[in-house]
């Protein structure tokens, strides 16, 4: 994956992209810069289609990254994925900027391709405002933090959220145990 955070995306002619992901980038589709953070690589996904609250981005390989609301919902692609994410209770806590407990429910696909379920406990905490840079310039959001926990693992998700729309314009979301922590950040 490409970074183009700093200038236009730009589809060489022969690229070897997924079709749909040149189709975007030709239409100037919005772009997500998004990092694999244990694995230090990062790229520009595009916008392929919005469904009510969900958005589906895609990878120049043609891999997906859904978000509901901007947490992360769901992968398609990246080997042992996340399937959905059953958020509802979460994004009131981090839309509504609001401390406290609610349970977090996931489905992944292990390496035999069967789903399995997963049950975290999460607690929710405000944090402190501050600046995020983006290409229209810098947006101010207040850091929410979640920290899960089941009986065998726990992650630690934050939110760089807008205190007047409540949008999540970056994070770092934990993915599961193959992917690991991914990192986002809106691209205007």
């Amino acid at each position: 994956m490409r970074d183009t955070l700093l200038g236009p995306l730009v589809i060489p002619e022969k690229a070897e992209y997924a079709p749909r992901f040149a189709a975007l980038a030709r239409a100037e589709a919005p772009a997500l810069q998004v990092g694999f953070v244990e694995r230090q690589e990062g790229g520009t996904l595009l916008l392929e289609r919005r469904d009510g609250a969900f958005d589906y981005w895609l990878t120049p390989e043609g891999a997906q990254i859904i978000l509901q609301n901007g947490m992360l919902h769901g992968t398609r692609g990246f080997g042992e994925g996340l399937l959905a994410s059953e958020l509802s209770a979460p994004l009131a806590h981090i839309r509504g900027l609001k401390n406290g407990y609610s349970d977090r429910f996931h489905t992944y696909l292990d390496g035999n391709d069967r789903a399995v379920a997963r049950t975290y406990r999460c607690l929710f905490t405000r944090g402190e405002t501050s600046d995020i840079a983006l290409r229209s310039g810098p947006v101010q959001t207040v850091q929410m933090r979640e920290n899960c926990r089941s009986l065998d693992q726990e992650f630690t998700n934050i939110y760089w959220v807008t205190p007047g729309a409540r949008r999540i314009v970056q994070s770092r979301q934990w993915a599961g145990p193959y992917i690991g922590a991914l990192s986002t950040r809106v691209v205007e």
